[in-house]
């Protein structure tokens, strides 16, 4: 630091002091300001210069000892008999000697916590010593008040005063408040105020007096609630004398630590008891002063059991505070400390569980129990209830119902709630409108359905105060899922799934990343799939997923079997699952997946089974819509390989029939294993309408599918241009899929081996760059819809610009564009 301008003016009265003018100067500034390094630097230099340096330090701990600085100062005169007046004499008559030889310095670091006695022998010196080359160098700081301000005002009459003040704004940053240790500090740290910075702070603090240390803590423990008179009665005294020096020194700016690591520093400094008595005298004042609940939990947080008995209802109103301010961690810290308070109350229990629940659905597990035995309002006991059945505890959750229903309760959500998640518990009965996903499950109605989920998303606001809010925007989802409807499900997904990362909340990130999973993998995107069915599986661990671990699990295993990943899938599948797991919808959707699994690797026995398992429970159930799980058209493909072409037909004929499936994806994937039952000549008709359904519904996947057995088809029909265009389309979409089994499937064809006959380039070179982009992407597999979204365009752009392709390249078909256009198509996403 720089201190140039006191070391002159410190220098230029010591050369008055050696021309024989004794001299005292008093350098005085705030804690930390250099004081004690001024003196030494000083001390330094007069020892260099021939003076006799004689020093001395005062301490706050000897205050009380008589004669301490005299003590140090001359240490082998005997102080302890001789009379006061007497001892001064012969402490003057030895300074005069020694500044006969050359000039003496006296310097007194710290002179406000010397001695009274100490402080009189100074004076009496000071007035005695002024045509002697005695030099006097006293340093003093801050202080809201002196010791002995008669002895100190006399002193200062005769003394030269020097200031040491804040560094510059350009020389300190904010943090240090032109602190000159504090500054230092901050350097140390590399510029982030850190362990020096607090070291420093504390040091700092340590060397104010007891009423600036306790105002100091005070507004550390008090934090955003400190104010003059709460600071007071904390203290028990006038505080605005403290808070000055505090700001004079650099530590307060606007009544408040400039830095949180300043508050850190005090409290670190504090006894766990000294914090935890500190802490439970702020929330019993701002109790008293009638604060908001919230500052004042955060308070008994901190003082830890006991509580006083006014600071249960505290606590419970803070929790349901910080769940509205998405604090769940802090809503459960809350809520623990008044169940290790109140352990009888099961009301403060179910409120804990349903807030654990947010962070971590299995930690609820230990609650069963006690929540079980108590006795529960109706809402917290249907909440236990919905946790029980997520943990597959079904026949003690039905046991809960009937007590709610004994008790005259009201279970219509409830009851829906379970239609549409656990089927197999609901009760036949339907005096209510349903909600839209158990409209979609039950009774295939696609339209009525999606708009009511469209009702629900634009009305459900999610809230961690409200138990199981998640819940309407996952089933809405899910609807639109169901229905074909995956352009809308992903924009609010991706809408819902931003929503909820920044405002925090495992359970809500996990079950919107399941439903971005099962997106993808109905738009046949297998990274995506497995990218989010990974992350809803990191967010809660299987045991948190409970019984519906079935749906990432099953999305998971589904994009890693059609991706080529067989033994990742295998691995997914090894996983141990809940008993009750099959009871559920979640267990069909694992299900699905597991029979696909046994397809792809040509176990056609254990695939047929698993995809009659799923239709058997889904006919029982009442939810057998094949938009859901198009089970029937896998067990088709099953009993084909097994060679049972009239039960793969009955069961296909069976899917087309169900109502809503026209023009849905699982029309298409009913269409693409019927023609392969029938003669060969039929196929095309058939093949040609999956082919549409699929360009409309987005599934790149099964799009792939189609075209590669109508490629094989029109090959074997002898039209093999058209064989070979449609056969690298069918590659470029399996590509873009990531479904490498499909792609090496594909590879062998002869005609899609051959890129011979390529469309003339002086043709391709007439597209502009944008149609280019265009078709590159309608080659891929994307709908108009699609490309739109990608390109930032609107639907009528992309038809102008396809309508542009089709008359250069001279083509009348969307199937009939150069499979060339798809190196494009990297570019323009």
């Amino acid at each position: 630091m720089d201190r140039t301008e006191q070391l002159d003016t410190l220098r230029r009265l010591f050369d008055q002091c050696r021309a024989g003018k004794g001299r005292v100067a008093l350098a005085k500034g705030a804690v930390g300001h250099g004081k004690t390094s001024l003196l030494r630097a000083f001390a330094r230099q007069a020892d260099h210069d021939g003076a006799l340096v004689l020093r001395a330090g005062c301490s706050e701990f000897e205050t009380d000892f008589p004669l301490g600085v005299m003590n140090q100062l001359f240490p082998e005169i005997d102080h302890r008999e001789a009379p006061l007046p007497n001892l001064f004499r012969e402490l003057l008559s030895t300074l005069h000697t020694l500044a006969r030889e050359r000039p003496v310095v006296l310097g007194i670091d710290d002179v406000h916590f010397a001695d009274a006695v100490s402080l009189r022998c100074l004076l009496y010196l000071a007035r005695r010593t002024r045509s002697a080359r005695i030099f006097m160098v006293l340093t003093e700081a801050d202080r809201t008040c002196r010791a002995h301000p008669e002895l100190f005002a006399e002193l200062g009459e005769l003394a030269h005063r020097l200031s040491l003040p804040s560094l510059a704004a350009a020389e300190a940053s904010e943090c240090s408040g032109g602190n000159p240790a504090l500054v230092k500090a901050v350097r140390a740290d590399n510029g982030v105020p850190g362990e020096h910075y607090r070291e420093t702070v504390a040091f700092c603090l340590r060397r104010c007096e007891n009423a600036v240390l306790g105002v100091a803590r005070a507004l550390a423990v008090l934090g955003p609630e400190a104010s003059e008179t709460r600071l007071s009665a904390m203290t028990g005294g006038a505080v605005r004398p403290a808070l000055d020096v505090l700001t004079r020194a650099g530590l307060l700016s606007g009544g408040s630590f400039r830095h949180p690591a300043m508050t850190l520093a005090v409290l670190e400094d504090l006894t766990p008891a000294e914090r935890e008595r500190a802490h439970r005298q702020a929330a019993a004042l701002l109790h008293e002063q009638g604060v908001s609940a919230l500052p004042i939990a955060k308070h008994l947080l901190r003082a830890g059991s006991p509580v006083p008995p006014w600071a249960l209802e505290v606590l419970v109103e803070a929790a349901e505070l910080a769940l509205c301010d998405d604090e769940v961690g802090l809503a459960v810290a809350f809520l623990t400390l008044a169940h290790q308070t109140h352990p009888d109350r099961v009301d403060i229990l179910a409120k804990l569980a349903r807030a654990e629940w947010q962070l971590n659905p299995s930690s609820v597990l230990r609650h069963f129990e006690p929540l079980l035995a108590g006795q529960l309002s109706r809402s917290d006991a249907l909440d236990t209830a919905r946790q029980l059945l997520w943990h597959g505890r079904t026949e003690q959750a039905a046991a809960v119902f009937d007590r709610v229903r004994e008790s005259g309760g009201e279970l219509h959500e409830a009851e829906l709630w379970m239609m549409t998640g656990y089927p197999r518990r609901r009760r036949a009965r339907h005096d209510h409108p349903p909600i839209a996903l158990t409209e979609m499950l039950t009774l295939g109605n696609r339209r009525d359905a999606v708009a009511e989920a469209d009702r629900f998303l634009r009305e459900t606001r999610l809230s961690h105060a409200t138990p199981w809010s998640a819940e309407p925007a996952l089933s809405a989802l899910l609807t639109f899922v169901y229905a074909d409807e995956v352009d809308a499900a992903e924009a609010e997904c991706e809408r819902l799934q931003a929503e909820a990362a920044e405002r925090g909340g495992p359970t809500w990130q996990a079950g919107f990343s399941a439903v971005r999973a099962e997106i993808a993998l109905r738009r046949g995107d297998f990274r995506c799939a497995a990218v989010q069915a990974d992350a809803a599986l990191t967010h809660l661990s299987s045991k948190a997923w409970g019984v519906a671990v079935g749906f990432p699990l099953g999305s998971l295993i589904l994009a890693t079997t059609k991706s080529g990943e067989s033994g990742k899938a295998a691995a997914q599948l090894a996983r141990p699952i809940p008993d009750a797991l099959l009871q559920t919808r979640h267990g069909l959707h694992y299900l699905h997946a597991r029979a696909h699994h046994h397809l792809d690797g040509e176990r056609h026995h254990a695939a047929l089974a698993d995809f009659l398992m799923c239709g058997k429970l889904m006919r029982d159930w009442g939810i057998d819509t094949p938009g859901f799980v198009a089970w029937r058209s896998g067990a088709a493909e099953a009993w084909l390989a097994l060679g049972n072409r009239d039960d793969a037909k009955r069961l296909l004929f069976e899917q087309m029939s169900r109502p809503g499936v026209d023009g849905t994806r699982a029309r298409a994937q009913a269409l693409r294993v019927l023609a392969m039952t029938g003669k060969e000549s039929k196929r095309p008709q058939l093949l040609s309408e999956a082919v549409d359904i699929l360009e409309n519904c987005g599934d790149r996947y099964e799009l792939a599918r189609v075209l590669a057995d109508l490629g094989r088809v029109r090959h074997h029909l002898g039209e093999h241009k058209r064989a070979r265009m449609t056969l690298r389309r069918a590659w470029h979409l399996a590509k873009s899929c990531a479904a490498a089994p499909l792609c090496q499937a594909l590879m062998p064809e002869p005609t899609a081996v051959d890129v011979g006959g390529q469309t003339d380039a002086a043709k391709l070179g007439s597209l502009s760059e944008s149609e280019r982009r265009v078709a590159g992407l309608a080659v891929a597999g994307y709908t108009n819809r699609e490309i739109a979204r990608k390109l930032f365009v609107t639907d009528s752009t992309v038809e102008q610009h396809l309508t542009r392709v089709y008359r250069k390249l001279d083509v009348k078909y969307r199937r009939e564009l150069p499979a060339d256009l798809h190196a494009d198509m990297a570019t323009s996403a």
